[in-house]
């Protein structure tokens, strides 16, 4: 049988449109969760970033299934369960500007030229008797169909409480009638500056002014909200002001203070409405999880009696729980018995298997089977309660960039507004004018929509983590994830399967079989939990080979291990570096250990009574989702490091596969803690991506800890642990941290730029005071757009049906 390599189907560039073989483009890029592929990344990426992203709108029509990748049974060809590798390199980018097309790149001409040229198959056509059998199709994968663009639930939650719904709209009719009152103040100016005038002016704002104290006296107040002192202190000091005007001489100042309190009162009404309008959407998933998480469970007091059911916030740490088929998981847990089916976490829509000792966190949903647990957590101590629900805990709250901004308000903003005032002093003003001056920058800077919108992009970032079963410990694991430079991968169990399969059995000596090197390797390696010692021992028993009785066996963590055969001989199974530590050569085989190394396969040494009597290769293939995830690392500028027990030219054939520069090879267990900490020496901070019982002291060291499968989990000492055992869902960890605070800090400075440059304007006496809650209110609505904006982006509308074009 001839070997073929692998046969994708042509998918269109995201840039110019052009057909192309997947396995080959020039780049591939993520951009909101979906693999776009380039021509080249010096026209075709630049072009669709220039556009808004507009070409990739007609690729989000479904398209048929792809059929799955035909892999040749020849062993130098990957296996089926891991990605197919680049078989040749990728052109460099010319040096200078394409034939026939001017420079800069004329993106029509080149599409013209690019078009018309023939579409070239990778591979000789096949021909009928060298097809292998089409392979078995497998179940959903969960990175593909977890719902990261769309919102948990499908719809908004039931408000159980009257009041609070009644509070709700009494609270948005207040700020209606606030802003009427505000803006009748400032339009009643075209009346005249009258007395009468001037005091209906002032009583408008007055009772405008003590409408948004009943609406924040009769609204609940958030740990992210800004203090109603300094949210109500522009209308609460604006008035009086204009009062003291007033009853002067000046009719001028007193209508110009009139309609600063008029602007006052409406800006912070209409804030306040655009605020309750930009975390909408957000407020009613944190209430709908408040409530999925708030359920009764099933203690089991162990003594036969049927469980009792208990409400989760009364549930403790210890506490034996039986959950049913069907049932929602009340609290965080450990599974103490059986194996169940369920659904891993809140949203989620992929079932997962948990066995004994496996954690679970509160909100899945048992699909199959009878789930005895021991609770882990519960109530606000829960993984996903812990930094979304508890007000002593919230990183909406808790946030950097959120505390900044409720600084602004609360201390900055006294101030800039007490400089204001000596800066009008200074310029002459008189003493209302300098008051007017030092209100309107206290009412400019204190704006609700300055001092919570920040957090309402940090919540909506916890929010897309847990979507994906992504759990942050507190609110500064979030921050130090925000901050990652370097992002190191455990390999086995990460980016590999950790299951390797073995696929070269070669014999050095003329005096053994391979069937004898197998019984010998399998026999040392009987009672070893390493995946290498367990790929042997399975290879062995599917070919029925009968290990050999090796006895005194001592294991060398990351090494291999040595005993004594059932014939006497000492054996000797492992690395290379075990071999030269045990004086074994190894020279005559150093060509072919290369040759398979630069292979991406794992080499097993077998020597006998010191001597080198043959090798085992091993072959573990790639994560699902391996390359998506080391993408979204280099997306969010997180430079990915492959640490790996494995040679050199194993670690490098693996990352030239996915793209990774940075390797650090053999290194064992032991010695991993202290390489990750001579990594985070060269200055960035560094995150780990590992499992917990594999990677325990590398995960120790690091800056941020990412551990997989671990949410639930009693040790709560990673800084993010996931529900999955997804490699994409780690590093969206770190990718979803940079980019909500990235959000965060442009949001507050839109916000807060307009009213400080509108600040500085009118100190200097080029606007009236009043030119401030204008700026912003405008400062605001931007923040406001911004928002929503990024919501609309992740959350599409979906499309029209289609309206029926058949006649009647």
């Amino acid at each position: 049988m001839r070997a073929v390599g692998p046969v994708a189907d042509p998918v269109p560039c995201s840039g110019c449109g052009r057909l192309l073989d997947p396995l080959r483009a020039g780049h591939v890029a993520i951009f909101d969760s979906r693999l776009h592929y380039f021509c080249n990344r010096a026209v075709c990426r630049e072009s669709f970033l220039a556009s808004g992203g507009a070409m990739a709108e007609r690729d989000r029509t479904p398209s048929p299934p792809r059929p799955p990748i035909r892999l040749s049974s020849n062993p130098s060809v990957a296996r089926a369960s891991s990605p197919p590798t680049r078989s040749s390199p990728v052109p460099s980018r010319p040096a200078s500007p394409l034939p026939g097309v001017a420079s800069p790149v004329d993106l029509p001409a080149y599409r013209e030229a690019t078009d018309a040229a023939p579409i070239t198959s990778a591979h000789a056509p096949m021909l009928p008797e060298d097809a292998l059998p089409e392979l078995p199709l497998l179940g959903d994968d969960p990175g593909t169909v977890e719902p990261l663009g769309q919102t948990v639930h499908h719809e908004a939650p039931a408000l159980h409480d009257a009041n609070v719904e009644a509070a709700r709209e009494g609270g948005a009719l207040l700020l209606l009638m606030a802003v009427v009152s505000g803006t009748l103040a400032v339009a009643l100016a075209i009346a005249g500056s009258t007395s009468l005038v001037l005091g209906a002016r002032v009583m408008l704002a007055a009772v405008g002014a003590a409408l948004l104290v009943g609406r924040v006296a009769t609204s609940e107040r958030e740990a992210s909200d800004l203090h109603p002192l300094a949210a109500l202190s522009g209308p609460a000091l604006a008035v009086p002001v204009a009062l003291w005007a007033a009853l002067g001489t000046d009719t001028a100042i007193a209508s110009e203070a009139a309609s600063l309190a008029g602007t006052v009162v409406t800006a912070c009404a209409v804030g306040g409405w655009l605020l309750d309008h930009a975390r909408g959407m957000v407020h009613a998933e944190r209430a709908w999880i408040q409530s999925a998480l708030s359920i009764a469970g099933h203690r089991d007091d162990g003594d036969g009696i049927e469980a009792t059911r208990e409400p989760a916030c009364d549930l403790r740490p210890g506490d034996a729980i039986d959950v049913r088929e069907g049932e929602d998981v009340p609290v965080d847990c450990v599974v103490a018995s059986g194996d169940v089916e369920v659904l891993p976490w809140l949203g989620a829509t992929t079932a997962l298997v948990r066995r004994t000792g496996d954690p679970i966190v509160a909100g899945a949903h048992v699909i199959r089977g009878h789930l005895r647990a021991t609770c882990t957590a519960a109530d606000t101590d829960g993984a996903f309660a812990r930094i979304l629900l508890d007000p002593r805990r919230r990183a909406d709250a808790l946030a950097s960039v959120a505390r900044q901004a409720r600084q602004l308000s609360t201390r900055w903003a006294p101030v800039a507004a007490v400089g204001c005032g000596l800066l009008a002093f200074g310029l002459g003003r008189n003493r209302v004018e300098v008051a007017m001056h030092m209100v309107a920058v206290q009412a400019g800077l204190t704006t609700a929509v300055i001092g919570t919108l920040a957090s309402v992009h940090v919540v909506r970032g916890l929010l897309l983590a847990l979507r994906r079963g992504i759990t942050y410990r507190s609110a500064d694991a979030w921050e130090r994830a925000a901050q990652v430079g370097v992002a190191v991968f455990c390999a086995r169990g990460t980016l590999l399967l950790g299951e390797p399969e073995l696929a070269e059995v070669e014999v050095t000596a003329a005096r053994i079989e391979p069937g004898e090197l197998l019984a010998l390797a399998s026999g040392a390696e009987r009672g070893q939990r390493h995946p290498v010692g367990t790929a042997i021992v399975r290879a062995a028993k599917s070919r029925e080979i009968k290990p050999d009785g090796v006895r005194s066996v001592t294991e060398h963590p990351g090494l291999g291990v040595t005993g004594i055969t059932s014939g006497g001989e000492e054996i000797c199974i492992g690395s290379r570096a075990l071999l030269l530590d045990a004086r074994i050569s190894v020279a005559a085989v150093e060509r072919r250990i290369g040759e398979l190394e630069a292979m991406g396969r794992t080499v097993v040494l077998v020597a006998l009574s010191g001597r080198l009597v043959g090798l085992l290769a091993l072959q573990d293939g790639l994560r699902p989702g391996a390359r998506a995830a080391v993408q979204h690392l280099l997306d969010a500028q997180v430079e990915p490091v492959l640490l790996s027990g494995d040679a050199r030219e194993t670690c490098e054939a693996i990352g030239r596969t996915l793209d990774i520069e940075h390797v650090r090879p053999e290194v064992l267990p032991p010695e991993r803690a202290a390489e990750v900490k001579r990594i985070a020496e060269s200055g960035p901070s560094v995150a780990v991506l590992g499992h917990p019982s594999l990677d325990e002291s590398a995960l120790s060291a690091a800056d941020v800890a990412v551990a997989l499968g671990a949410a639930g989990a009693q040790s709560s000492d990673w800084a993010i642990a996931l529900a999955s055992e997804d490699v994409r869902d780690a590093a969206l960890a770190i990718a979803l941290a940079k980019r909500s605070r990235s959000e965060a800090r442009t949001g507050f400075a839109i916000t807060a730029v307009p009213p400080l440059a509108g600040a500085a304007i009118v100190g200097i006496g080029i606007l009236p005071p009043a030119f401030v809650p204008i700026a912003a209110l405008l400062g605001a609505a931007m923040g406001v757009v911004h928002s929503r904006a990024i919501d609309r982006s992740r959350n599409p509308p979906p499309p029209e049906p289609e309206g029926d074009l058949g006649g009647d």
